[in-house]
């Protein structure tokens, strides 16, 4: 380990870790980082020395073999002037040649005390350590920003926004509101007039669940006078024929100057306003008061208001809805 790289930071041991090969060196300590860059570039002079990054290294190091012989240089011209201390000369290498020999006789622990970090480090180096609490935020960061852009892009294909966005329109608008109280009215006629009846039975073999009764449509209904026709053409006529008639006749709009209706963004043909009214006042007169001039039964009469959800009190309220949002909106479009 040299000075010179324990004196630098982590970054830039990591840098020339890297420029040397080493792997992930991000993830060592910087004590490993030294000792296994120092390692590499002793062992592999003769490729990175070439290198500028790491000239600073071998200039501050040097050549061991270099070391080597300009000590055993010094050595030979200090003792050469000294033949006559022969003897004492002898001595010392006799010292020395025991300590060589006592060098010798423990091979094994030297050995394994010079190698012993070396091989600690290769074993360091093979076991994975787990990243640090930083890397791992990173990465969760980096998953949570693809399955975002993923849920993004399958969401912006599907064209679920844009279907968002047109329902929103369309019921944003005074004919949504009465169309939608239409239907409900719809639908509790039908379920009197056209009622469904079983068609076939399907076993829980089959389905292996319970068994299920299907129930269609009973198509015959449609030759009946008295049980659909009637009905149904009552509840048209006092719903929708007679309040759409009124309501062209009696157009508040239409009344507007040509400029001005031109700019009305919410001039309708009939008047939704109109319509809602003469609804009300038609349910009222018929189911309420029983007033038919003699054109349908009174049972007719009795079938259809108790097919409406709440009787002719359910008609009221969808009328009453419907004018209500009928002068909101003609309330905004003056602003």
């Amino acid at each position: 380990m040299t000075t010179y790289l324990t004196k630098m930071r982590k970054g830039d041991l990591v840098a020339l870790a890297s420029q040397a090969d080493i792997v992930r060196p991000e993830e060592m300590l910087k004590d490993d980082i030294v000792i296994a860059l120092s390692d590499r570039l002793r062992h592999n002079a003769s490729t990175y020395s070439s290198n500028p990054s790491f000239r600073a290294f071998y200039d501050r190091t040097g050549s061991p073999v270099k070391k080597e012989r300009s000590v055993s240089t010094a050595l030979v011209m200090v003792d050469a002037p000294e033949k006559p201390q022969r003897r004492r000369r002898q001595t010392i290498k006799a010292t020395e040649d025991l300590d060589t020999q006592g060098e010798e006789s423990s091979p094994e622990v030297t050995a394994l005390s010079a190698r012993t970090p070396r091989a600690v480090q290769h074993v360091a180096q093979r076991i994975p350590l787990p990243p640090s609490p930083a890397v791992m935020a990173d990465y969760i960061g980096r998953g949570q920003a693809t399955v975002s852009e993923k849920i993004n892009s399958v969401w912006e294909k599907s064209g679920t926004t844009e279907l968002i966005e047109f329902a929103r329109e369309t019921a944003s608008t005074v004919v949504f509101t009465q169309l939608a109280s239409l239907l409900v009215e719809a639908w509790g006629i039908q379920r009197v007039t056209f009622p469904w009846a079983y068609a076939f039975h399907i076993p829980a073999n089959k389905i292996t669940t319970h068994a299920v009764d299907v129930a269609l449509p009973d198509l015959f209904n449609l030759l009946k006078v008295d049980t659909f026709w009637a009905p149904s053409t009552l509840w048209l006529t006092t719903s929708l024929f007679i309040p759409l008639l009124f309501a062209w006749f009696f157009n508040f709009n239409h009344a507007l100057k040509p400029q001005r209706r031109a700019a009305e963004s919410s001039s309708y043909r009939v008047d939704p306003f109109t319509f809602s009214v003469v609804r009300a006042l038609t349910a009222y007169l018929v189911y309420a008061q029983g007033v038919t001039f003699g054109l349908t039964s009174a049972e007719n009469v009795a079938v259809v208001n108790g097919a409406f959800p709440g009787g002719y009190g359910g008609v009221l309220i969808g009328a009453g809805i419907g004018a209500l949002a009928s002068l909101y909106e003609a309330i905004l479009s003056k602003h």
